[in-house]
């Protein structure tokens, strides 16, 4: 009994010393309960804090939920599937008994990661009678977005309620929406909160409810810079595949009894996919004692202070630095991936979540700052990079690139237009502009006597400069070599010569055309090395007749690539379609 008195004072004692961090106006956006009331159940991936409670006459579950405050922090068919699990007997949400004794879930974190469980049908939810006191969230309209998907992706809306009530409603709330089929790039859209819960219990009469709003603390209004930075971040960490909450409360229960409750407006918590919790303190208003409280019972949880004067850049440094991620290079470092197509990686940050199996990373991800059009990445070589598990996030995301995502870009590669058993010698000729027969009877002596001739069938034949010339390709021997050598005639042998790049060179040699032959580095975008990303290809490359540059590549190009190629000026000629 002395035990239970002496941690009893010492909750007291500890409470008195960090009561004043919750006055002023911190109080609105967090708070601190040492008093122990809440037990943590594991259940299916998740953490449920729930309590014990005897149920009253009058009670019913969406009243006990509401008194909580549960049907605004968090998900409500989440709420209920865990309510379900954690309370086998309750079999009917609407049919509870005075002296009962059920656990309600007062907060619910996933042991890793982060994510809703879903587990009723959506009729078991009514549809919505009014939605007219519900809260409403502003979303900017991204590139590639339709309503359907946006509304889809935030709410658990059925396809019917939506086109019969919802898209009503956010009409009426958007007057200058004319045409829901129509929306752009950055528009801002108010969309209404869907929840359920207004139909399934009692709702408070219009002139109590505005009594009660009297009473709440006022939050503390956002500066325009904070509420950018939210938006900022939101958008790339959404982009990068992460979660970012800015909305709602979060619990965090102490190990020795009582918990934290954070307003998510003013702590957003970063969700990574790693199974880590980043607590963003947007202005710098969360004590240190309280962050070390944290961070000492959760090995997981991690508190990043940002200061009032940190703009985008210092803030993300600080962010992406405290996601503990298996590799993170800043601008004048990269990544490097070895292949067909080396690709080295560099932005203001480059980024590998987890290191995946083997060496082989699962994703990669490049977050860059850029000022112009010019400095963004070509929507086709996103495209292919996204192929290969890399990320590209140029920050902000100008519209109008390059070409549309979703859209086969139109290339152009060099093809062989005539009918021919040379293909390659007769389409590099043709590029060169240079006239030729095959399968030309040459003869080398004609004697007095009509039975003595000498004559042999040339592969190729054409005259340059005033030289006549032969490609042989079916093995002319030495000696009919040296004979055609004495009688001026210049002779290439690609006899033997298997390898297309190779047999490449030759030919562009023996006709006297400029090339290069080796590894050709591409940057991406109009932006300094050290924060660009860099394609190189191995090849050969010169130019044709008109002047216009030719890459003869001896690896397989993808179509976005020969797209982004094609607009850099070089046409590509694929060496493979000739062997090896």
């Amino acid at each position: 009994m002395k035990k239970k008195v002496i941690l009893f004072a010492c909750l007291i004692l500890f409470a008195s010393v960090l009561t004043p961090l919750a006055h002023g106006k911190e109080k609105d956006t967090f708070s601190i309960s040492l008093v122990q009331r809440a037990t943590v159940k594991k259940m299916r991936g998740r953490e449920v804090i729930y309590e014990r409670y005897q149920v009253k006459k009058g009670d019913y579950i969406w009243k006990l939920l509401r008194q909580r405050g549960l049907l605004k922090k968090l998900d409500l068919s989440e709420v209920l599937s865990v309510l379900k699990g954690i309370n086998p007997s309750l079999t009917n949400l609407d049919l509870i008994h005075p002296g009962e004794t059920i656990l309600i879930p007062l907060n619910i974190v996933p042991v890793r990661g982060y994510g809703a469980v879903k587990e009723l049908d959506q009729e078991q939810i009514p549809g919505l009678t009014s939605l007219e006191d519900m809260d409403f969230e502003n979303y900017v309209v991204k590139s590639g977005d339709s309503l359907t998907m946006i509304v889809k992706n935030r709410f658990d809306i059925s396809r019917e309620f939506f086109y019969d009530n919802y898209l009503k409603l956010i009409q009426k709330f958007n007057p200058t929406l004319t045409n829901p089929d129509l929306i752009y790039p950055n528009q801002v859209i108010r969309l209404p909160i869907y929840s359920p819960e207004i139909v399934r219990m009692p709702i408070k009469a219009k002139d109590e409810t505005a009594a009660l709003r009297k009473v709440q603390p006022s939050k503390t209004p956002d500066t325009a810079q904070t509420l950018a930075l939210k938006r900022e971040f939101k958008d790339i960490f959404n982009q990068m595949g992460e979660e970012w909450v800015d909305t709602g409360e979060q619990y965090i229960p102490l190990k020795s009894g009582g918990q934290v409750n954070l307003k998510a407006d003013s702590f957003p918590v970063l969700n990574l996919s790693s199974g880590r919790r980043l607590i963003i303190d947007m202005k710098s208003e969360l004590p240190e004692d309280i962050s070390q409280l944290i961070e000492a019972d959760w090995e997981d949880y991690r508190v990043v202070h940002l200061a009032k004067t940190d703009n985008l850049k210092q803030a993300m440094d600080k962010v992406l630095s405290a996601c503990n991620y298996y590799a993170l290079v800043r601008a004048g470092d990269y990544f490097k991936i070895a292949g067909d197509i080396g690709i080295t990686i560099a932005g203001d940050w480059a980024l590998i979540p987890q290191k995946g199996q083997g060496d082989i990373p699962d994703k990669i991800v490049t977050i860059t700052f850029i000022r112009s059009r010019a400095e963004q990445t070509p929507s086709a070589v996103k495209a292919y990079l996204e192929k290969s598990g890399i990320i590209t996030i140029d920050y902000p995301d100008f519209i109008g690139s390059s070409a549309v995502r979703g859209q086969a870009p139109v290339t152009k590669k060099i093809t062989i237009e005539r009918d021919t058993d040379f293909p390659l010698p007769a389409l590099l000729l043709d590029l060169a502009g240079q006239p030729f027969s095959e399968r030309v009877e040459m003869p080398l002596y004609r004697g007095k006597d009509p039975t003595f001739n000498v004559i042999i069938q040339a592969d190729l034949f054409f005259n340059r400069d005033g030289k006549d010339c032969i490609i042989d390709t079916t093995g002319l021997s030495p000696h009919i070599v040296s004979l055609l050598r004495k009688h001026h005639i210049h002779v290439l042998s690609l006899s033997g010569v298997k390898e297309p790049r190779r047999k490449t060179r030759l030919i562009l040699d023996f006709l006297g055309v400029p090339f290069a032959s080796r590894l050709h580095r591409f940057p991406v975008a109009a932006r300094d090395e050290t924060r660009n990303i860099t394609l190189s290809f191995s090849g050969v490359s010169f130019a044709d007749q008109a002047g216009k540059m030719i890459l003869a590549a001896d690896r397989r190009i993808p179509n976005d690539l020969v797209f982004f190629l094609n607009r850099l000026g070089y046409q590509v000629l694929d060496l493979t379609q000739f062997g090896s």
